[in-house]
């Protein structure tokens, strides 16, 4: 008789980023999605995924508006992006998803506001070619 224990329930907050072989911390990643619109005809349906935008605190590192610069600058700087769902703060690999040739199509810095404390943000945009979703 198969088991009948369901799966358990995953969580959104542990999570790697690898930008090629390169793990960067981050605090936030909007949805994965795959779109296709359904009211074209059939013959003519183009499938896209949405962009996705990873969000970070701001430090002295330029490394992610240098890769965004490179695209401006007009160098075709594709990465494979890595997204590594975890079970628990540093377990194991749950789920591991691939952003494939992904870059940067826009990088946004911190806003500024003298009546605010909070904590100085980076967002990077990424569009690719295609969403892998990588067996474990």
């Amino acid at each position: 008789m198969p088991s009948r224990d369901p799966d358990p329930l995953l969580r959104t907050s542990f999570f790697h980023v690898l930008i090629g072989e390169r793990e960067l911390g981050f605090a936030e990643i909007t949805r994965l999605s795959s779109f296709t619109d359904p009211t074209v005809p059939k013959d003519e349906r183009r499938h896209r995924f949405e962009t996705v935008v990873l969000r970070r605190a701001v430090t002295r590192s330029t490394e992610l508006y240098d890769w965004r610069r490179r695209i401006v600058d007009g160098k075709d700087d594709r990465r494979d992006v890595t997204i590594q769902q975890l079970e628990a703060p540093g377990g194991k690999v749950a789920n591991s998803w691939r952003l494939t040739a992904a870059w940067p199509c826009r990088w946004s810095g911190p806003a500024f506001n003298a009546l605010d404390n909070s904590v100085a943000h980076e967002e990077l945009e990424l569009a690719f070619d295609d969403l892998v979703w990588v067996a474990s």
